[in-house]
């Protein structure tokens, strides 16, 4: 009776587990790294929806080995949104069914996606392959471009491809953002004191749009009381100053003050020395570079920092391309630059995972004692120096074999945060003009970098080029990436952010020990089963021995 009863009630489970996930679904993410598990603000992204959602996916057909484990990487996080909001659809579209390759990627070119060519070699053999990693998101009218790869100066494929996947939530969820936002807030970019041209600036304003709304701000405006332009400027979230070379008076301080301690985001983009560039690539090949007088030092002193008037050099640094011989037998040869430093920003919500950021002609900054919260942000490497001014900066410079050895200073902080309650400057002093809601304190947020080209972009024939790429040598630097995160923390835009500390840790099998230990592996997997079959053939022998024995 026992053993009717057993299989029976195995059998009356097993139906009331079947009938229970018919009506429910469930998953559970027993991952260490819970990579399997939406973060709440992709939740509270997708519960928004009120409409369907498509995502057009392009990477597709027939993918070489690392974009194929990509793509199911990807699959199984788009599965995810599908199960957590039914507004969801997923449309996979191989571009190659289209026609020719060159028909293709000429198409693809026009809407601007980009194939990533792959070199894989297989006995022997170099294949080049094409693909687009690459989504368009369509929510009612508006459509985005996502691309699905984050890619870092230096990175091998297998590095590109587990970056993209750490990646992969901040991409698709940054791209659905920006096609379902509905408000966004204002911010401002500072138009006085000779700031950044807005056609340097264009790139970085571009990729601002998506997520706010941009307005310019006159600091001299002449038609306009002190007292108006500072309840004009409190109007904005946040208000970007990239490389002012004019003077502060008082009262533009004030109301810079003022706004900040109101709970206004301040991203400061500032030389510590004034340099004529375009004076460096003329006939003589030489420049001079001398104090930049902003009249901010008091400004920055009760912030807790201090910008340096001095020129950082850095071992690790990004090349200048020069030009050898003469008409047809003209060669451009890239050296390194050391007053190029090249830092890769610090692990902290601003910084996370990203690559080397291009800097040109920066000033270190002190970090002083002060009640202010200070997070560094970007800082050089251990193999420095810093060149006083006045100081001559000469291209012949960059032929000179380099001596590590006078690289002999400690790292230098190139950018920093500051946050926290902080007093005014103007606390217990007679004030530039009236202001009946003069603060004395307030809680503030600045950041500050000691390079005020850091968010210009190159031109091309006039036309602007991506935030970060170099021209002269095709490198792709994170100064759109660095900037735009600090532009998001300032303006409290942290969702995103957030989404980027997920940690995703991915194994990959070693292709060295593969090839050194193959043979003994292949061996040690035929003959395990012969060697288990035997033994339990051995046993079962030996207990039959036993058996017939008594």
């Amino acid at each position: 009776m026992k053993a009717f009863k057993r299989p029976l009630i195995a059998l009356v489970l097993s139906l009331i587990l079947m009938q229970v996930s018919e009506q429910f679904s469930l998953r559970f993410d027993l991952t260490v790294d819970k990579r399997y598990s939406l973060s709440e603000a992709t939740l509270t992204q997708l519960n928004s929806l009120d409409k369907p959602l498509r995502i057009d996916v392009f990477l597709t057909g027939d993918l070489p080995g690392l974009y194929r484990d990509f793509r199911g990487e990807l699959d199984v996080f788009l599965s995810q949104l599908e199960y957590a909001t039914d507004k969801l659809i997923i449309q996979y579209n191989d571009p190659f069914d289209i026609g020719s390759n060159e028909a293709v990627v000429r198409e693809m070119q026009q809407y601007g996606m980009n194939p990533e060519i792959v070199i894989e070699n297989k006995d022997g053999q170099r294949n080049e392959n094409l693909v687009f990693p690459w989504m368009i998101v369509n929510y009612g009218e508006v459509s985005e471009r996502v691309s699905l790869l984050s890619k870092q100066l230096g990175d091998t494929d297998r590095d590109k491809i587990s970056r993209s996947v750490q990646q992969m939530e901040y991409l698709i969820m940054d791209g659905i953002g920006k096609v379902t936002r509905e408000t966004k807030s204002t911010i401002a970019v500072l138009t006085s004191h000779q700031t950044s041209e807005n056609r340097k600036l264009a790139d970085f304003l571009q990729s601002l749009r998506p997520y706010y709304n941009l307005a310019s701000f006159d600091l001299k405006n002449p038609e306009i009381s002190p007292e108006q332009s500072l309840t004009n400027l409190n109007r904005f979230k946040t208000l970007i100053i990239s490389n002012p070379i004019e003077a502060f008076t008082q009262s533009e301080k004030y109301i810079l003050d003022q706004y900040s301690l109101q709970g206004g985001g301040l991203l400061w983009l500032v030389n510590g020395v004034g340099i004529d560039r375009d004076s460096l690539f003329n006939s003589a090949g030489k420049t001079y570079g001398f104090p930049l007088e902003l009249n901010l030092d008091d400004y920055f002193f009760n912030q807790g920092i201090r910008i340096n008037k001095a020129l950082v050099q850095d071992l690790y640094c990004a090349p200048i391309v020069l030009a050898n011989g003469s008409e047809n037998n003209t060669q451009f040869i890239p050296y390194p630059w050391p007053y190029y430093p090249l830092p890769k920003p610090e692990s902290n919500l601003i910084g996370e995972r990203i690559g080397p950021v291009l800097t040109q002609f920066a000033s270190s900054i002190d970090a002083l004692e002060n009640s202010m919260n200070q997070s560094v942000l970007l800082q050089t490497s251990g193999f420095t120096k810093t060149a006083a001014v006045p100081v001559v900066i000469s291209l012949d410079q960059a032929t000179e074999k380099i001596q590590p050895s006078i690289y002999d200073e400690p790292s230098k902080i190139l950018g920093i945060l500051t946050e926290g309650k902080h007093k005014s400057l103007f606390a217990n002093r007679i004030l530039p003009f009236e202001n009946t809601e003069h603060l004395n304190e307030g809680q503030t947020k600045s950041i500050v970098f000691g390079d005020g080209n850091l968010a210009e972009n190159q031109l091309d024939k006039g036309a602007p080029l991506q935030l970060g790429y170099d021209k002269w040598t095709s490198n792709f630097y994170a100064n759109k990436e660095l900037l735009m995160h600090a532009v998001h923390y300032l303006s409290g835009n942290l969702d995103g952010l957030l989404i980027r500390q997920k940690e995703w840790n991915l194994a990959y099998l070693d292709a060295q020990k593969i090839k050194a230990k193959g043979v003994l592996w292949k061996v040690m997997m035929l003959l395990t089963p012969l060697v288990v079959a035997l033994g339990f053939g051995w046993l079962n022998q030996r207990g039959r021995s036993k058996h017939l024995g008594a």
